[in-house]
């Protein structure tokens, strides 16, 4: 992680669970980290932690489902910190709700969050590197074991196939890239179900076989730490154990 050190990391969805986690590790590692969520007291709780690490981190509101703010909290993190080397997309919501149930409101936040504001803050990433020469960047998108699964518990559609999409987006990114020439690097990472806020709608899966964040962040730093010629594609994260879609049934 050496040479990460100094460089700067925007991490969405930074106020609780993975992308807490990591922001706090990675400030821990020496990196600017720009801490993005929308609960900025959270945020400032956590930058008031991390005050003493080597790496510095300074918190930013942001709603990853508006676009506005995005492109604004894109130039306040270029203006603080510099150009942004690493974008680990971690920002999501579940939003329970069946598909044929209209009284359960609409699933619009949920892919506006989990889809378009993930498209969009990647597109300000890009372009930010690019126009910087930032050559061995690093997006990463936490993903989940469910962007791979064709079964899921009932009401849990919309999030499943949410990531569904991140899963090729990550992909057709990957792509694209190296059409273009450069060298940044994207990643997937795909936990199994993981001890965080966003299953506190689901208590009785407290008691089935999980992770924690920090599980998570050791497979983040395992993938930022590879040799710069090595692109991890894909990393998939479950517990010893464990049986892919256990999340996604009774």
């Amino acid at each position: 992680m050496d040479r990460w050190k100094e460089r700067v990391v925007v991490v969405t969805g930074a106020s609780s669970g993975i992308g807490q986690a990591v922001a706090r590790t990675l400030a821990e590692h020496g990196m600017k980290v720009a801490a993005l969520a929308r609960r900025l007291d959270r945020l400032q709780k956590l930058e008031e932690d991390c005050k003493n690490l080597l790496g510095k981190l300074k918190a930013y509101k942001c709603d990853c489902s508006n676009e506005k703010e995005i492109a604004s909290t894109m130039q306040s993190v270029l203006t603080d910190f510099g150009p942004i080397s690493v974008l680990i997309n971690n920002a999501a919501i579940l939003a329970p709700m069946k598909l044929t149930d209209t009284s359960e409101g609409s699933c619009r936040k949920l892919y506006e969050t989990n889809v378009i504001g993930l498209v969009t803050i990647t597109q300000h990433a890009v372009e930010i590197m690019q126009k910087h020469n930032i050559t061995d960047g690093h997006i990463i998108n936490v993903n989940s074991i469910n962007g791979h699964c064709r079964f899921h518990r009932p009401g849990l559609a919309n999030y499943c196939a949410s990531k569904n999409a991140v899963r090729v987006l990550t992909e057709s990114l990957k792509n694209e890239l190296a059409l273009l020439k450069t060298k940044i690097r994207v990643t997937s990472i795909s936990p199994g179900l993981v001890m965080t806020e966003m299953i506190d709608p689901f208590s009785n899966m407290k008691q089935k076989l999980h992770l924690l964040p920090e599980d998570i962040v050791d497979g983040i730093v395992f993938v930022l730490s590879a040799k710069a010629n090595i692109n991890v594609s894909e990393l998939t994260i479950e517990p010893t154990g464990g049986v892919r879609g256990a999340f996604m049934k009774e």
